[in-house]
């Protein structure tokens, strides 16, 4: 019986060319995942493996809230 582990699908050289071009046209990391379908997490790790800048997204947090203005 062959082993499935580990889960892990290797980037093909197309594959990282449209994970460049995605990135310079200024799309978000979960966009580009989602198209690559991959996990964000791993879109993530190859950008910062290969120099590839991603646009900064803030983490989305339910506790976050407005502070009142100083006056």
């Amino acid at each position: 019986m062959q082993s499935n582990w580990p889960l892990v699908r290797l980037w093909t050289a197309e594959d990282h060319e449209r994970l460049k071009s995605m990135a310079e046209a200024g799309l978000r990391p979960d966009e580009i995942a989602s198209k690559l379908k991959r996990s964000e997490k791993a879109v993530r790790a190859r950008a910062w493996q290969h120099g590839i800048a991603l646009r900064l997204i803030a983490p989305k947090s339910a506790s976050r809230t407005r502070l009142p203005a100083k006056r």
